[in-house]
């Protein structure tokens, strides 16, 4: 079987290799090559997307979960998705241009300091675009003004609440996930995963002419709803999820714990009674 995996100016990296060759391999990549960041165009020539799904998307706003452990890991002022996102974004635009685009809730104080709304440029971002206006949905298109001038599409969680009953009860026929009715946290991740769904599902469904490689990279749990459905649905695109910090890593890490070096030997259960912690299952 040939090998598969990320494209650089030495070949391809086997998939096969275990997590400290990896890291060697990608430690040696010069990703200031010219045939890599390109601004794009070798994404465009090859067909490649990549769609970034985040709660916090030119959204600096901290969850009540984020409010509560505040102690133990401070998004809004060291680190956090939110900084992940923007320090991020410069090298994500400079490798795919504007074959790459944030996805996140529209948050009106936020938007008025951060972000410059435009009308799209690409027929399919304008396709997909109007097809959830005329379902009613408000989206805003335009460019995040950090470093990267990044392409953003911010979607109202207001404008689809009216579609809330009817995609808790498809997320429980479909997957068995049940949402506490007056959990609005939950809520309203549920509605940005519909049309975070919906909208790459359109996106894709207008690329005529050649098969798109499409990849969705999800957050956290606020956004992972898109990535779950977007597998129900068969989407035609790849998902990436990735989880910031738990409640016991947070734990670990504030204490000291050499993390890295000890991750096969750690004993979750045993770390969590110690902690006093509960885990649920």
């Amino acid at each position: 079987m040939a090998s598969s995996g990320i494209a650089s100016p030495h070949g391809r990296i086997s998939r096969k290799l275990s997590y400290s060759k990896l890291a060697r391999k990608l430690s040696n990549l010069d990703l200031s090559a010219a045939e890599v960041m390109d601004q794009g165009e070798t994404a465009r020539h090859e067909g490649r997307f990549v769609f970034e799904c985040s709660w916090e998307v030119a959204n600096k706003e901290n969850t009540a979960f984020c409010h509560f452990f505040e102690f133990f890991y401070r998004f809004d002022s060291v680190g956090g998705i939110y900084t992940v996102l923007r320090t991020k974004a410069a090298v994500s635009t400079d490798e795919l241009g504007d074959q790459y685009c944030m996805l996140g809730p529209y948050n009106e104080e936020r938007v008025k300091l951060e972000v410059e709304i435009l009308e799209p440029d690409s027929a399919s971002m304008k396709y997909a675009l109007d097809q959830m206006r005329e379902i009613g949905f408000r989206v805003v298109f335009g460019r995040w003004l950090i470093d990267g001038y990044p392409n953003i599409v911010l979607f109202d969680i207001g404008s689809a609440a009216w579609k809330l009953d009817q995609w808790k009860y498809e997320l429980w026929e479909s997957c068995k996930i049940g949402i506490p009715w007056h959990d609005k946290e939950s809520n309203d991740a549920v509605i940005l995963g519909f049309l975070v769904a919906i909208f790459i599902q359109k996106y894709i469904f207008s690329i005529d002419g050649f098969e798109p490689l499409c990849v969705a990279h999800f957050h956290e749990w606020q956004a992972g709803i898109g990535l779950i459905l977007s597998r129900v649905w068969k989407t035609n695109v790849s998902t990436v999820f990735t989880t910031h910090a738990t409640l016991l890593g947070r734990y670990l890490s504030a204490s000291g714990a050499d993390l890295y070096h000890n991750l096969d030997r750690v004993s979750s259960h045993l770390l969590v009674s110690t902690n006093s912690l509960a885990l649920y299952s």
